[in-house]
């Protein structure tokens, strides 16, 4: 169902529009001259005030605390007195066992106690057997230990007899890789100058000339997403202005303008996306710069000659000159060395595993806890009778509520664990809402609220605000909060809507400002003044805001005349100020001057 619009809301901003139109000219009724003099601006100041930040949502009445019972023993269902929707009270019997299975259930747990006390002997022999076996292993680790450590030594010395012999040739063949090295170097040095200057010459261009012109069409594209957003932001002021309208006097009038500012509003939002579709789109596309992996490519030669295969040796500098000297037989008795310790290591890890593996053995505290696994088994055979006394007690409601779920009926048989029956609560209930994305950072825990369900208002409070938002049919993303009635009657009704109203934060004796004089662009918010008879923009740092009221907390001091509206008007442009109680009445005709010159009232130009 639609909601009429406030008739006087709509007068005010049609009175706004009017003085835009006409701001600038003067007119003087009786004549057909028109005399153009210093445009006028109504000004409204700024005052010291309370703002107070309300959220209006709906929800579903659910209740805190819901318990679903399950069946204690293996019987039949005698009574089963409950159906889905029911009130009961606390303390009422629901469900009532018969006894004739339960003597079954005994003999059950007499087994149970005699296969206890055979699972726990059985694991206590295994665990003797493995403490055994890793006490074996920690015997023979000690002394293979001292058979690495031996044969660890006598590699490391073979492998520095080799080192020793390589080296000594190595030197030998040292001097020759230097003066190789020197040419080469000089080469690529060569090489890599040429390489520089194409480089440096690709870069300039870029700099000059394609990064420009890239930047020149980004900028242009920039400015229509902004232009875009500043239409978006005033079609958004628009509607929230029409909706204030029509918030206050719901009347058809208003309903036609809520509606026209509406539809300019999703169409500027359409504009915005497109604009910043486009400037996104072209913004990915920037070209890269040159790189020098450009210009050096994977060539068969270096600019002196030197094969692409030798490239290697120029650049790190090592010769193709390496010596090795004859050392087979210090070779040969490495690698039998190496295999040998190998071997060693192997079993040495072997053992090790099985010395530090845990055996497992039973700890005290395990066999403590078969102990008590058995324990609870006797204690479950000595139960029999109390469970024969908990079916005769049965079922009894553990609060008042209202049966929700049903999974049982007379005469059917239960297992135990079976579900019964699901209570929810009626003493703690809940409105679970969904704040909107531009709302939800308004509320928090400890918050009042005041929630109606069917014309009755109660009392409520914030007690969770969901931290994981979730989306509509449409797309949007809500913010889940549970707000608690604080005295639920028998009026509640469980699953029905609510609407809440929650009083979100207060800031009182600051600096406010209407919220029509507010703009909010690309960089944050602002409004326009007259300093030394020039209209100017003003940035302001805002604090919270009512529908009619935004608190200023920076930018705008008590006593500061702001302009309401600029009208046609620009910033830059001189003009003087007009009081907002005027003095001139606001609310008769404005005059204007037609083309020709004649004199025509607002009403005839159908404004």
């Amino acid at each position: 169902m639609k909601k009429k619009k406030s008739r006087k809301k709509l007068a005010a901003g049609v009175c706004v529009l009017a003085v835009a139109a006409v701001a600038g000219v003067k007119i003087y009724s009786g004549t057909n001259t028109a005399e153009t003099v210093m445009p006028q601006v109504e000004v409204v100041e700024a005052v010291r005030d309370n703002v107070q930040q309300t959220v209006e949502t709906s929800g579903t009445v659910v209740s805190e605390e819901q318990k679903t019972y399950f069946s204690p023993v293996n019987a039949k269902v005698d009574l089963a007195d409950l159906k889905e929707g029911e009130t009961v009270k606390a303390g009422t019997k629901l469900i009532e066992f018969d006894q004739k299975d339960l003597e079954r259930e005994a003999k059950k747990a007499d087994l149970n106690v005699e296969s206890g006390k055979l699972d726990m002997q059985n694991t206590l022999n295994k665990s003797a057997e493995a403490v055994q076996k890793q006490q074996d292993a920690k015997g023979d680790v000690a002394s293979l230990k001292q058979q690495v450590s031996a044969q660890e030594n006598y590699v490391s010395e073979l492998k520095a007899r080799i080192s020793q012999v390589n080296a000594s040739a190595q030197a030998q063949a040292a001097q020759a890789a230097a003066k190789k090295q020197a040419e080469a170097a000089a080469a690529q040095a060569a090489q890599q100058q040429e390489i520089q200057r194409a480089y440096n010459e690709a870069l300039n261009t870029y700099q000059n000339e394609t990064l420009p012109a890239y930047q020149t069409q980004l900028n242009v594209l920039n400015n229509e997403m902004n232009q875009a957003q500043t239409e978006y932001n005033q079609a958004e002021n628009s509607y929230q202005m029409a909706f204030q309208a029509w918030s206050t006097e719901q009347s058809d009038v208003n309903e036609s303008a809520l509606e026209i500012a509406e539809q300019m509003r999703s169409d500027a939002q359409i504009s915005y996306q497109s604009a910043k579709t486009a400037y996104e789109d072209y913004k990915a596309q920037k070209p890269e710069a040159p790189s020098m992996s450009d210009f050096t490519g994977d060539s068969d030669f270096i600019s002196d000659g030197t094969s692409a295969g030798n490239a290697d040796f120029a650049s790190s500098g090592t010769a193709d000159t390496t010596v090795t000297a004859d050392t087979t037989a210090l070779e040969t008795a490495l690698e039998k060395a190496s295999n040998d310790l190998a071997e060693l290591q192997s079993k040495l890890s072997s053992q090790e595993a099985v010395a530090e593996a845990d055996p497992g053995a039973v700890t005290e505290e395990e066999k403590e806890k078969m102990e008590i696994t058995n324990n609870l088994s006797e204690l479950d055979q000595m139960s029999a009778q109390e469970l024969v006394e908990a079916a005769k007690k049965g079922i009894k409601a553990d609060f008042n509520g209202v049966v929700t779920k049903v999974s049982v009926v007379e005469g059917a048989s239960t297992t135990l664990g079976m579900e019964l029956f699901t209570l929810q609560n009626t003493d703690k209930v809940d409105v679970n809402v969904n704040v909107s994305k531009y709302d939800y950072d308004k509320v928090k825990e400890g918050q009042s609220a005041d929630i109606t369900v069917a014309g009755k208002t109660y009392e409520g409070e914030v007690t969770n605000v969901s931290h994981l938002a979730t989306q509509n049919e449409k797309g949007a993303s809500l913010i889940s909060a549970d707000v608690r009635i604080k005295n639920p009657d028998e009026d509640i009704f469980l699953g029905v809507d609510a609407k809440v109203t929650i009083h979100a934060e207060e800031a009182n004796d600051v600096v406010v400002l209407p919220s029509e004089v507010v703009n909010i662009g690309k960089e944050g918010s602002f409004c326009y003044v007259l300093e030394d008879g020039i209209i100017t923009r003003k940035d302001i740092m805002t604090g919270i805001s009512s529908d009619e009221y935004v608190e200023v907390l920076d930018g705008i001091k008590e006593g500061d005349q702001v302009i309401r509206d600029l009208g046609s008007l620009e910033e830059g442009m001189p003009a003087e100020a007009v009081n907002a109680s005027g003095d001139t009445d606001s609310g008769a005709a404005e005059n204007t001057t037609s083309d020709n010159g004649s004199t025509v009232t607002e009403a005839e130009e159908g404004v």
